[in-house]
């Protein structure tokens, strides 16, 4: 019973992992008040002096 419950529980955190998306633009910034705000799903973050986009539905 109990390897069934940790089979799913493995499954979830997995399938989990496709639902974020990244798209790299090429903005360049240097915190994340120099990229450009986007409303939900998607959130905005500099990373490596670039803005990247997540999705996240």
């Amino acid at each position: 019973m109990t390897q069934i419950i940790l089979f799913y529980y493995v499954l979830i955190v997995f399938f989990s992992l496709f639902l974020v998306v990244a798209i790299r633009t090429g903005i360049p910034c240097i915190s994340d008040d120099g990229c450009p705000k986007f409303t939900y799903p998607l959130f905005v973050k500099c990373m490596f002096n670039v803005c990247e986009i997540w999705n996240l539905q």
